[in-house]
């Protein structure tokens, strides 16, 4: 199954009916919600490694801090 073929841009041409502009505008709403959907995930995993790499960081220095003050 193609993409078009999905998106019911092509049909045999004996059984082929006219997409409405509601029909495409449900399926241009449909397809944006996903991508963002997507993208969402991509940031959230994103900015969750970013926080925990800083947060090992800002956990090393304050450790070593304690450590050298102890000796």
């Amino acid at each position: 199954m193609s993409l078009f073929t999905f998106l019911g841009l092509r049909q045999p041409k004996y059984n082929r009916t006219s997409i409405t502009l509601a029909d495409l505008l449900h399926r241009t709403l449909v397809t944006g919600l996903a991508a963002l959907s997507i993208y969402g995930i991509y940031l959230g995993y994103s900015v969750h490694e970013h926080v925990m790499t800083k947060g090992k960081e800002v956990c090393r220095r304050c450790h070593s801090h304690l450590h050298g003050a102890l000796m």
